[in-house]
């Protein structure tokens, strides 16, 4: 073999070794695949800033931040409240390798949505505005949380909204995100068009808790596993096979993770109550230190806690149940999970339900790889 061939496959190999190198090193930048096997998307309220700041946060158990909440006013106007505006929140985000989103509506924050999406000029002012505030603030997409969509022309308007939204932030170099937050049975959900949809988002949240309430007629789970004693409220299981029936892809859905639970005046599950309240996960381990009884639903897959004196019950997650869920979306191979929302489970100074998601979903790296 002569010198010039053998120079010319040296000079191969180095180049293929260069390739690999370098291979290695991109996919090595990616947050979720150096730390975490699924998305994990945490709502942070604005609200919760002078008591759980920026420096509590436990970046490495999350993918991306929710920033909660910012809303449309009926004319196109992208209303921005004072207090939310908080630098060092997606600076702090940004050092730890997690990407803030702007979470856009929120319960009671909808009124401005079929407004502003049902007249081509309103939405183009909206997106004009929502652009302008991320790429001044540094965010790395939109969350749209608009509760909810109510009729024919307001589920046309919503796909106006999501194409036109998505076409400006795709547009970006780098691209933006976008995703949306949406009900967890068809009862809302009909008014969403997902088959026509899914293209423009990145992830759909479904907001899997809430299924007992003050609205409901009978006292039961927030957020159940599966579904027990033929519970027409229905559980997350029931809205994963819901959500695939509506041809949202694995790829792009996430389950919810409620980090509170509701309380209702009565002795136990499917009863009729007069009160419904929501408590924080932190103030139910407190309840619990006061003498408040644990049972686990090994049906539903959850627990809840009833009172020393039998007349009052909470039901939650807790520990052993959200790591259940976190490994049903392993089995199931969805994208991840949403949570409402992160300050609610700091107790102690440790943010205990995040932890356990995080370390779920955690990659299990080989030995050669901590090397």
């Amino acid at each position: 073999m002569s010198r010039g061939w053998k120079s010319r496959i040296i000079l191969g190999l180095i180049i293929i070794f260069s390739l690999i190198l370098c291979k290695g090193l991109i996919i090595n930048t990616s947050p979720v695949e150096e730390n975490l096997s699924k998305v994990v998307i945490g709502y942070y309220p604005s609200w919760e800033k002078d008591t759980f700041d920026c420096s509590k946060i436990q970046y490495k158990y999350l993918t991306f931040l929710a920033h909660a909440f910012t809303k449309p006013d009926s004319d196109g106007n992208l209303i921005v409240e004072e207090d939310y505006v908080y630098p060092e929140l997606v600076e702090t985000a940004h050092a730890n390798n997690v990407k803030v989103i702007m979470s856009i509506g929120g319960w009671g924050n909808c009124e401005g949505f079929p407004g502003m999406a049902s007249v081509a000029g309103n939405r183009e002012r909206f997106i004009n505005q929502v652009l302008e505030f991320c790429l001044t603030n540094n965010y790395d997409g939109v969350d749209i949380d608009w509760e909810y969509p109510s009729n024919p022309e307001e589920e046309q308007n919503f796909v106006y909204l999501a194409k036109e939204l998505s076409a400006a932030l795709k547009e970006q170099n780098p691209p933006l995100l976008l995703t949306t937050a949406t009900p967890a049975g068809d009862y809302w959900a009909r008014w969403i068009n997902f088959e026509e949809v899914m293209e423009y988002f990145d992830y759909v949240g479904c907001m899997t808790y809430d299924f007992h309430g003050e609205w409901s007629d009978h006292s039961g789970h927030n957020s159940p596993l599966y579904t027990c004693n033929n519970d027409p409220c229905g559980s997350a299981d029931d809205s994963y096979e819901y959500y695939l029936s509506r041809q949202v892809p694995k790829e792009k859905l996430l389950l919810g993770i409620p980090f509170y639970g509701r309380s209702f005046d009565c002795s136990g599950l499917y009863q009729r109550f007069q009160k419904s309240q929501q408590y924080g996960y932190k103030e139910i381990l407190n309840l619990m230190n006061a003498g408040w009884s644990r049972i686990w639903d090994d049906c539903a897959k959850v627990p809840y806690i009833r009172n020393p004196e039998n007349t009052e019950i909470i039901c939650f997650d807790d520990e052993q149940s959200v790591a259940l869920k976190c490994r049903y979306v392993k089995e199931k191979e969805v994208a991840g999970v949403i949570v409402w929302e992160i300050s609610e489970d700091y107790y102690q100074g440790s943010s205990l339900l995040l932890e356990v998601v995080g370390e779920e979903f955690k990659i299990k790296k080989k030995a050669s790889q901590r090397r």
